[in-house]
């Protein structure tokens, strides 16, 4: 929440600026026409970052009550469906799927797999310099899925805080993205009986690993 609180407070007080610097002059004829529209422009800007903000928040929120049915699907068409993620999102990066379990059926709900797993691949394609590694095996009734990078992998509080919403590395404090994937990834692998681990692989860059239960129970 705090985080949040932060990310609101800066378009808020840039709006409260540009409004503060308006009102005394625009009465008096101080500022041109252009000086007007160029300042409605940002602050609109920066309107259009507050109902993001405040839009996230609410589906957060959203995500602890959902219903997550379970259905039943092969590991083969999981397996189809990750694939073909991979080839629309890594156009410009070389990926792998490493895969290891027989064509078992699995216990789960498919959108929200996917959803996880596209929040992790969009992750690591953010930072990967070229390569990323998927790997998505069956252990103990879980749905393992490990996305790695050759990125320059995470910093020790990045992975302290990493999946707490709305945090930001310091190479992303400047970006767009509103840096909720892997809180996501946490609320919703949670929601299915499992859990995320933030690490950094031995041979550098970073990876992502989230278990999902995936027995009809």
């Amino acid at each position: 929440m705090l985080l949040f609180r932060h990310d609101l407070r800066t378009p808020l007080t840039l709006l409260k600026g540009h409004a503060t610097m308006l009102l005394p002059l625009f009465p008096k004829d101080l500022v041109s026409q252009q000086e007007i529209l160029d300042e409605i422009s940002v602050m609109s800007k920066n309107i259009s970052r507050l109902e993001k903000y405040v839009n996230a928040m609410t589906n957060l929120y959203r995500l602890e009550d959902i219903d997550i049915p379970r259905q039943q699907i092969t590991f083969h068409s999981l397996i189809d469906n990750f694939n073909n993620t991979a080839e629309a999102l890594c156009y410009d990066k070389h990926f792998s799927i490493t895969t290891s379990g027989n064509n078992i059926t699995l216990f789960i709900n498919l959108d929200t797999v996917m959803q996880i797993y596209e929040n992790l691949l969009s992750n690591s394609i953010r930072y990967a310099k070229s390569d990323i590694a998927i790997s998505v095996v069956i252990e103990n009734d879980n749905l393992v899925i490990s996305v790695s990078d050759d990125g320059c992998g995470f910093k020790n509080i990045d992975i302290e805080k990493a999946t707490l919403p709305f945090y930001k590395s310091s190479k992303d404090i400047a970006t767009e993205h509103l840096g909720l994937g892997l809180n996501i990834s946490k609320i919703l692998s949670e929601r299915h009986g499992g859990n995320i681990q933030i690490a950094n692989n031995k041979a550098g860059g970073a990876c992502v690993t989230v278990k999902i239960n995936c027995n009809e129970s």
